[in-house]
């Protein structure tokens, strides 16, 4: 008789699973009635375990979800990262040291998988967790060629060129991701690609005429960015890298003024000022940013600021303030105690720079007394105080090249004076701060040989400032006593620096080059027609920059041939006739406002100056007012009216106060 089966294996697991009846015992080697009947795998197992039908469910449904979130995040990283990561969201989060510090600012921290996807919302602010717009699919391998308006750039030198950025100009303006490709930057935003390729080539060995066969029409497209209906991020993004690599002056005026503006506004209306209500700037309801949006939009309006604020300190005037003292603070100094403390720093450093020139300009340029001079010299000492306390928050050589730059560009008023300049003894000061700024940018050249073409602005504006101080100093008598050794081996490594750092013939390290080189080889820079010194300086209206038109304008009077040999084809009489229709001949005001003072021509403008010290202007050699000349040196800005001058006779002064 053969033996019954176990009690357990009398049915099949599928059976056992769905809780029904099972007739496999009647026939082992078949299937039972019901597994042929549904077409399901009939198996007899001993390790047999039920399992729960809503459990299992809903454990597969998390594991889908779980895949796709996955592959949503992959697809992301390969084929349309942000542009926009949080490069900077977490440096304070790492202490920084001496070891990682050589004038380029730190790297993220955070790793390119959780890099946002989003920063801005097409019509506005957004949310990270919005998407992008849709991007055309691009299959991997070889980057595609790009021409712009003829200007042919193949995939090899695209892929040379993005390497070379990121290697050596984003450290400087971290706000670009270095993972994402450079076609997914083409299929993203097309300005942005052409701004990237714009600023890397001004070192591309490989191909030396991209820089100016681009420029004009990467500035064109700049101008356009703001009719784009790509999100304003693009725009944003595009337009700190050309304010902060500058295209040379070729066959386009210089109109990185207008775009500062224009970049600021854009910012603005993207609410990235109010970076806690910047959804409230939206064309669309939009959820509330998270705090990592928070963080995200303050630094980049950080960015946004400290180029705007240096550019106008490059030109000479004066910018708009990041805080009003009127507005909520509550509503910025949240996202901006969370942000990279170099970024903290540097923004602190420009805003010591606007509150001082706005100080300067209410105490009075155009003419002081010896009251006023005073009152100068008591502003720029507490101003410089307030340097010494960055300078305990400056831990690397960038943030002490930061810190110096404020310095100097504080002590350039000095300056101003006329009747303290020499009592006031601030000449030692300046030459140990411009010497010291001199020596970063050396630093910055020792340790990366061939990349000093590749700084940016601020560090050029940084040399010229600090040199033509140090020229002024060295040649005036009051230099006696100093430490001139010092002061001249600076201003020659300046020069150097200068060479190294040029890229075109039209740009600004390569008239800085020929400037200083000429005026330091010149007997009759900063003298008058007599020999005697010229303290006083006659360009007073630039703020910061003007101790550099200043320098410039002794050039261009001693140096600037095409001017000379058009004022020298003028008769004696027609040069005569032309100032007398340029200042109607009066030369001094006898009553109404300026009544007392003199007009000295010699002076950009005809500025009014105090009858103590118009003895000693008006014996000043003449300069010649070529707006041309102005704008090929980049700084001539329209808004001041002494632009409009016509250049002035060689032999012509001013020294009668007859009405």
């Amino acid at each position: 008789m053969a033996e019954p089966l176990k009690k357990g294996k009398k049915a099949c697991t599928e059976c056992r699973q769905q809780k029904t009846k099972c007739d496999v015992y009647l026939n082992p080697k078949e299937p039972c009635t019901r597994c042929r009947k549904v077409n399901a795998n009939c198996v007899i197992s001993d390790p047999f375990k039920r399992e729960h039908k809503r459990k299992r469910l809903s454990e597969l449904e998390h594991e889908t979800k779980d895949l796709r979130r996955k592959l949503r995040a992959s697809d992301s990283a390969d084929l349309n990262p942000s542009p926009i990561p949080p490069l900077t969201a977490a440096t304070n989060l790492t202490p920084r040291t001496e070891s990682n510090s050589n004038l380029i600012h730190g790297e993220s921290h955070i790793p390119p998988s959780l890099y946002p996807t989003q920063l801005l919302a097409p019509g506005g602010m957004g949310n990270t967790l919005l998407t992008p717009g849709p991007v055309p699919a691009l299959e991997a391998g070889a980057t595609r060629g790009r021409s712009l308006h003829g200007v042919e750039v193949s995939g090899d030198e695209i892929d040379d060129l993005f390497q070379l950025f990121f290697r050596h100009y984003a450290p400087f303006l971290p706000i670009l991701n270095p993972d994402t490709r450079p076609d997914t930057y083409y299929a993203q935003s097309p300005f942005i690609f052409w701004c990237l390729i714009g600023v890397s080539c001004r070192a591309y060995i490989r191909n030396p005429t991209l820089l100016m066969a681009l420029a004009r029409h990467v500035i064109e497209m700049a101008f356009l960015s703001a009719l784009s209906t790509s999100p304003p991020w693009h725009t944003i993004q595009g337009l700190l890298l050309l304010l902060t690599w500058p295209f040379p002056k070729g066959d386009h005026p210089d109109v990185t003024f207008q775009l500062g503006g224009m970049l600021l506004h854009i910012a603005m209306g993207n609410g990235l000022h109010i970076p806690m209500s910047s959804h409230e700037f939206s064309r669309v309801k939009i959820p509330v940013p998270s705090e990592g949006d928070l963080v995200r939009r303050s630094e980049l309006w950080a960015h946004t600021v400290i180029v705007y604020q240096r550019l106008c300190m490059i030109k000479g005037q004066l910018p708009r303030g990041l805080v009003s003292p009127s507005q909520d603070p509550r509503q910025y100094q949240p996202p901006f105690d969370t942000i990279a403390p170099w970024l903290v720093l540097r923004l602190r450093c420009q805003e010591l720079i606007v509150r001082c020139s706005e100080s300067v300009s209410e105490n009075g340029v155009r003419s002081m007394s010896i009251e006023q001079e005073r009152a100068l010299d008591a502003l720029l000492h507490t101003c410089e105080g307030h340097v010494d306390d960055l300078d305990l928050q400056a831990i690397t050589e960038d943030d002490r090249f930061d810190t110096g730059l404020c310095r100097m560009a504080i002590q350039s008023f000095h300056f101003y004076k006329v009747q303290t300049l020499v009592s006031s003894s601030f000449y030692p000061h300046v030459v140990a701060t411009a010497c010291d700024l001199i020596d970063h940018v050396q630093s910055l050249a020792d340790q990366r040989p061939g990349c000093v073409a590749m700084c940016p602005i601020q560090i050029s504006f940084g040399l010229l400032l600090a040199s033509t101080s140090l020229l002024r100093i060295l040649k005036s008598t009051a230099s006696h006593g100093l430490d001139t050794s010092r002061a001249r081996s600076s201003l020659f490594t300046a020069i150097n620096i200068a060479k190294q750092m040029s890229v075109d013939r039209s740009d600004l390290a390569a008239k800085t080059t020929r400037v200083l080189t000429s005026l330091w080889n010149s007997s009759r820079a900063f003298h008058k027609a007599d020999g005697g010194e010229c303290t006083a300086m006659r360009i007073r209206s630039r703020l910061v920059l003007s101790p550099v038109l200043d320098a410039v304008w002794w050039w261009k009077d001693e140096f600037d041939r095409p001017s000379r040999a058009v004022r020298s084809s003028m008769e004696p009489a027609d040069r005569s006739a032309l100032m007398h229709a340029r200042y109607g001949g009066a030369v001094h005001t006898g009553s109404g406002l300026g009544a007392g003072m003199n007009v000295n021509p010699d002076i950009a403008g005809g500025m009014m100056v105090p009858p103590s010290s118009t003895s000693e202007l008006n014996q000043n050699s003449v300069f010649q007012l070529d707006e041309q000349f102005l704008a090929d040196f980049e700084w001539a800005l329209g808004g001041d009216p002494l632009f409009s001058l016509d250049p002035l006779p060689a032999d012509w002064t001013c020294t009668s106060n007859t009405p």
